[in-house]
């Protein structure tokens, strides 16, 4: 199951590769950049979240962030192997617990009382559920840091980066004196 999902979204990956991207242009055409000179390319936040809206991981692929891609998939297939484990053992305890309730088995993997399996199903259930939730949490994470991301991608800060510390007087309304330090964050 796992294995389907890869190939498709590797499909869809390679679809979208060859699909226009930015001014018209597509990875097969040449690109004619006399005729765009003057134009200064602007890097859109509402295409970058459209991108990772669509396929998690493309927006960070636009606004060149490709490091966060392991972090993407890997937190991404972490969590469906845990759903799929916890679904798993869910289902095996449920069918026990419906046996047993049954009466068509008295004894299951060295449990022998009903509230046990029960506790047990419902524990695995949660977990699943909580796995759904961090898995549409992530994709929530990965559209707002690709959102935040492209905002910021053209944002410069000057090299002269300082903090300038010095003491300060200061008066008050009835001519007392309030003695102090002022912080001053240059960037």
């Amino acid at each position: 199951m796992l294995g389907k999902i890869f190939k498709i979204l590797l499909i869809i990956i390679l679809l979208i590769s060859f699909v226009s991207v930015g001014n018209g242009q597509t990875i097969l055409s040449p690109q004619n950049d006399t005729q765009h000179e003057d134009i200064p390319k602007i890097h859109s936040p509402h295409k970058a979240t459209m991108y990772s809206a669509l396929i998690p991981g493309l927006g960070q692929v636009y606004n060149k962030k490709y490091w966060k891609l392991p972090i993407i998939y890997g937190a991404t297939g972490v969590l469906i192997y845990a759903f799929n484990s916890n679904n798993d053992q869910y289902n095996k305890y449920k069918n026990a617990y419906a046996d047993m309730d049954d009466g068509k088995i008295t004894y299951f993997e060295g449990y022998s009382t009903t509230d046990q399996l029960l506790r047990l199903k419902d524990n695995y259930r949660r977990n699943r559920d909580l796995n759904v939730i961090s898995l549409a949490a992530l994709y929530m994470l990965n559209v707002l840091d690709a959102t935040v991301d492209a905002h910021l991608f053209d944002y410069k800060i000057s090299d002269d980066l300082s903090l300038n510390v010095q003491p300060t007087l200061k008066r008050s309304i009835d001519y007392q004196n309030a003695y102090g330090l002022c912080l001053r964050f240059t960037f």
